[in-house]
């Protein structure tokens, strides 16, 4: 799976919102994320997506990592009210906590805002 940046030249920090997903998405994922969780404390927004929905880059202590070898880190799902079916992942590159992906999985709308938490499952 590939994720490209944006949009940089971002700098401000995580939304209350963003912030919940993230934490609930690594506590939720695979594997022991404590280092990630870490990180997510001095995690700043680097990017945005520029197609209109919330997927968002990292930057920690000011290191944004390079664009390549992508590590999914948690993968989950869930439906608006409408029954649109979304997919949410974070991810690392290169050991530092990377970014959040929101995607269709339907096709059918675009995720522009963060999914509630008691609507994730994981995604099989």
């Amino acid at each position: 799976m590939s994720h490209l940046r944006s949009s940089t030249g971002t700098d401000r920090p995580l939304a209350p919102d963003e912030l919940g997903v993230v934490r609930w998405l690594l506590e939720h994922g695979d594997g022991d994320n404590t280092v990630y969780l870490q990180q997510l404390q001095r995690a700043r927004v680097a990017g945005v997506c520029g197609c209109g929905c919330a997927s968002i880059d990292f930057s920690v202590d000011g290191r944004q990592p390079a664009n390549a070898g992508m590590r999914i880190l948690s993968d989950h799902r869930w439906r608006d009210d409408e029954g649109n079916l979304y997919g949410a992942f974070v991810f690392e590159r290169e050991g530092l906590l990377a970014g959040l992906d929101l995607w269709s999985i339907d096709g059918r709308s675009t995720p522009d805002a963060m999914p509630p938490l008691e609507r994730l499952e994981r995604l099989v």
